[in-house]
């Protein structure tokens, strides 16, 4: 698999996973709704190759108005809300109290997204400095790399260090080291932790 990296858009082409499919029909339904969002956590590890299991996707969405939510609702009427049928009730019990809401295209839970709006300095700074992935034609908007290790070394799992590591791994000449360094620091990852990304 050839990535291609440069001027803040990852290229490559794949065999498209599960994963991969719900991602781009529900990042279309919310592009079509000129809508602000970016995937992170352990979906861009499995977007780029890395081999795991994973039941969701994690989605930062910027903050919408009722009304604007409720338009986006309309528009999934292809998918099922695992956290309630009421528009209404998932705006303002879930997403106004900073609860995710679940979608999947069917009632089985598995695969589905994890979708809640950005209420956290660090949803903010991912949602303001979007990658775009062009996945087989398809567009994705993707945290920046270096968030993305420094919150799995952040996280501190072995899945999560070997999510880092992979994408360290991958995107070793492109990381921008200052910046990496700087959301180290951000998190507050021990020390003990940057012997996982050789240059940390």
């Amino acid at each position: 698999m050839e990535i291609r990296y440069g001027d803040g858009k990852i290229s490559f082409e794949k065999e498209l996973t599960l994963l991969d499919k719900l991602a781009i029909d529900f990042s279309g339904s919310l592009q079509k709704e000129g809508i602000k969002h970016v995937f992170v956590s352990g979906y861009i590890t499995i977007l780029f190759g890395r081999s795991r299991v994973s039941e969701d996707i994690d989605l930062i969405v910027e903050r919408l108005s009722k009304d604007k939510f409720l338009s986006l609702w309309e528009r999934l009427d292809d998918y099922y809300c695992h956290n309630t049928t009421d528009p209404i009730e998932a705006y303002e019990r879930y997403l106004e109290h900073q609860i995710a809401i679940r979608f999947s295209k069917d009632e089985h839970v598995i695969p589905n997204i994890e979708f809640k709006f950005a209420h956290t300095d660090q949803h903010k700074e991912v949602l303001n400095n979007i990658i775009t992935v062009e996945l087989n034609r398809n567009l994705l908007p993707i945290a920046f790399i270096e968030s993305q290790i420094a919150y799995k070394l952040y996280m501190g799992s072995q899945k999560d260090i070997e999510d880092a590591r992979y994408l360290y791994e991958i995107f070793e000449e492109k990381l921008d080291m200052d910046i990496l360094k700087e959301q180290l620091k951000k998190l507050n990852v021990p020390k003990s932790k940057y012997e996982y990304i050789p240059e940390g």
